[in-house]
């Protein structure tokens, strides 16, 4: 994607850093990330095959951040997000979610973890939702169970209200989720999620079952929640639109941090808003880096490429080109072979 803020390096738009902004490159031990994931690895075992779901992964979450994990079946993201959730442990690696060490806990350390610090919205209702609840009557429930809601009974209600409000759904207050639309009942997901008050929300697929007018419906009640209550937010999908209503989309390939999107608003030449995308890369610790499949497919790269670095950067270059010559004398015996 070309930006207003890219720096051309052979005919390719190339992004560079936003004033005051970070690139999503690398990351450190330091304290403060809402989620901290470092060299994860997760491998499975079935009928004797291995099977690596997780390959090194790392990320680093900020507080308040309001972030879309993208991937396609098979990426890596669903078993990413069972380890956030406390569901799964990795075979290696670590992982720091509101303050919690993740790797070794045991059952009472994770029962507080999943009550206390993090919440939750599946993309099943029925994981969201007691069926024969009311949208308050679900809310409630759970304030009572993790001990939440100042004021007895008359300060749940309060912050029942407080939270259908909220999510735009305060016509349901009074209605079994049997009752609701597939929007309706996200909405008041989120609403049941957000009832203890988490420092982190994760968010399972919560479009997958819905229409487009639905989804945006709920995206938008998940912005505003990120807004309003700074509750850092991670919505794992396969919906690339997602990436639309979120200030920054990690893509997930083979099990790895393949890419970045951060948007940003910026002033237009009119005087109104207007929202910049910018793409990255990913370096990992050790500076391994995917390339996009499009750029690859597009410039023929396979197996060795080569490195031309400028005092302001690096190119790659197919293996058959020498940068440093011009005309047919770029194409060296290897280059003219591939022709």
């Amino acid at each position: 994607m070309t930006s207003d803020n890219a720096a051309v390096v052979s005919d390719r738009a190339v992004p560079t850093a936003p004033d005051g902004a970070d690139l999503p490159v690398g990351l450190d031990d330091g304290d403060g990330a809402a989620v901290l994931c470092t060299d994860l690895v997760r491998v499975y075992t079935a009928e004797g095959v291995e099977v690596q779901a997780l390959q090194g992964l790392s990320l680093r979450v900020e507080p308040r951040e309001l972030v879309a994990i993208v991937g396609a079946s098979g990426s890596g993201k669903s078993t990413l997000l069972s380890i956030l959730s406390g569901i799964d442990q990795p075979t290696a690696g670590t992982a720091r979610v509101a303050g919690h060490q993740l790797v070794g806990m045991n059952r009472r350390q994770r029962v507080v973890y999943q009550r206390d610090a993090v919440g939750f919205v599946w993309q099943q209702t029925a994981r969201n939702l007691l069926p024969y609840l009311t949208a308050a009557e679900n809310i409630a429930i759970v304030l009572a169970v993790a001990g939440r809601g100042r004021g007895g009974a008359a300060g749940r209600r309060a912050r029942v209200s407080e939270l259908l409000e909220l999510t735009g759904a305060a016509d349901e207050a009074d209605r079994t989720p049997a009752e609701m639309s597939g929007g309706q009942q996200q909405r008041v997901a989120i609403a049941v999620a957000l009832a203890n008050n988490p420092e982190v929300l994760l968010a399972d697929e919560p479009t997958g079952e819905l229409d487009e007018q639905a989804t945006v419906r709920v995206l938008d009640t998940l912005r505003s929640v990120n807004d309003e209550l700074g509750t850092t937010t991670l919505i794992v999908t396969h919906d690339a639109g997602v990436s639309d209503h979120v200030s920054r989309t990690v893509q997930i390939r083979d099990g790895r941090i393949a890419a970045e999107t951060l948007r940003r608003t910026v002033t237009g030449p009119d005087g109104g808003p207007r929202q910049v995308a910018e793409d990255f890369a990913v370096l990992d610790r050790v500076g391994r880096m995917q390339l996009p499949p499009d750029v690859v497919r597009e410039l023929g790269l396979r197996q060795r490429v080569r490195l031309h670095r400028q005092d302001d950067h690096l190119a790659v270059w197919p293996s058959g080109l020498d940068p440093t010559a011009s005309g047919p004398d770029q194409w060296t015996d290897e280059g003219t072979q591939q022709r």
